[in-house]
């Protein structure tokens, strides 16, 4: 892989043998980060950003820097660079406090996303309601806020710059075998079960719509909750159905690691050893040092 550097006076160096990396992507957290130390041979002008090139050339990581340090040592300079992907800047710039009576993916575009950067190639409706953006909320969040209460999905920012408010699952299959890993751990995780949801659909009615997971009474899991559809505007009484397909799909666990580099996604599916079971990639971890290379890949079973 080849990494670029550029300063902020548009200077660029490359570098191909980094003497350490730790990268982190998770479904969890809306900007990868990654951190890279390299052997130079002079101080370092200030930093703007780093990019991870493929063998092929085709980008992989993008990323504002965070951070940058060198240290002297008795085997040279080292120079330390901290970077989070494009998300990063969503998440750093709070946005505007307003309220929005007629709110669309286009005018959240032109007003908050694309003046960072940003791009959006898709289609979405108007939507004829109120959205509130308070004080303090960042623009991650009016993206986040606007794709859960209005297209029920997660929005995804690619190493372009590129915003997806589709939903749709990405269509990439990483096939692996487990004969050649370091370790694989499997767990079950019944405490993220919930056997039933009472929901409450209207102010003037009681919790009278239940639902029931059929994987949690097999496990013989026993936990109720109460929606009150009323209290939470983003909310439909069908989305108790999601809230349980999310925890069906938190229930089984796998972490494999590898002693070398993978490259995949996450959300991806994952293909282990042929297994009939259909594996998603939730957590990416990737590390070089002295001991050398290690990938991480956190997946789950999805059961719905």
């Amino acid at each position: 892989m080849k990494y670029l550097l550029t300063s902020v006076d548009g200077k660029q160096s490359s570098f191909q043998k980094p003497v350490k990396i730790s990268f982190v992507s998770s479904h969890d957290a809306p900007a990868d980060s990654l951190t890279v130390v390299f052997a130079v041979s002079g101080s370092f002008p200030v930093l703007l950003s780093v990019e991870v090139l493929s063998e092929t050339n085709e980008r992989i990581f993008f990323g504002y820097v965070d951070s940058q340090s060198d240290r002297k040592t008795n085997k040279g300079i080292l120079l330390t660079v901290s970077a989070r992907s494009l998300a990063g800047l969503l998440l750093d710039n709070e946005a505007l406090p307003q309220t929005y009576s007629i709110v669309s993916m286009s005018i959240l575009m032109d007003r908050h996303f694309k003046p960072l950067g940003f791009h959006f190639s898709g289609t979405s409706p108007t939507f004829y309601d109120e959205m509130v953006i308070s004080k303090g909320m960042s623009q991650w969040a009016v993206l986040s806020a606007f794709c859960q209460r209005f297209l029920g999905v997660s929005p995804r920012i690619d190493c372009y710059g590129n915003i997806d408010i589709s939903g749709k699952e990405i269509d990439e299959t990483l096939c692996l075998s487990s004969a050649h890993c370091l370790s694989l751990k499997h767990t079950l995780k019944r405490h993220s079960l919930i056997s039933d949801i009472m929901v409450r659909p209207a102010s003037c009615e009681g919790y009278v719509m239940p639902f029931h997971d059929e994987l949690a009474q097999k496990c013989l899991v026993k936990k109720t909750r109460y929606l009150n559809v009323p209290d939470h505007p983003s909310l439909s009484p069908l989305s108790a159905e999601k809230i349980m397909h999310d925890a069906d799909n938190r229930y089984e666990q796998i972490i494999i690691e590898f002693p070398e580099c993978i490259l995949c996604t996450v959300g991806s599916r994952l293909s282990l050893d042929s297994d009939s079971k259909h594996y998603i990639i939730k957590e990416i971890h990737y590390s070089l040092d002295n001991s050398g290379e290690k990938t991480t890949i956190y997946a789950e079973v999805k059961y719905t």
